[in-house]
């Protein structure tokens, strides 16, 4: 891949995207997702299947990881500090 096509796959509006997926109910989530599995997965042998696979997952875990901290960051931010771990009153009462 070229610097060009990296910056025509980098500058892609990816909002638009994520903007329709949730538009839709979660079956029809699911059906896009499988379709979309069963369009790629022939095209690619086992081991081609478990690389993209498995960095289809890297990807999710990724923008799951910065969904979370943006939370905790802009919670904390807000003055929301509470925990609901060992120091969480119901819990140390039971």
């Amino acid at each position: 891949m070229n610097n060009t096509d990296f910056n025509n796959f980098i500058n892609q509006n990816y909002s638009e995207l994520s903007n329709w997926l949730n538009t839709l109910n979660p079956y029809e989530f699911a059906l896009i997702g499988t379709i979309a599995a069963f369009l790629i997965a022939p095209t690619l042998n086992a081991n081609q299947q478990n690389s993209i696979g498995n960095f289809l997952e890297e990807i999710g875990q990724i923008l799951l990881t910065i969904s979370a901290q943006t939370i905790n960051v802009s919670q904390a931010a807000n003055g929301n500090t509470t925990s609901y771990g060992m120091n969480d009153t119901f819990n140390n009462k039971n």
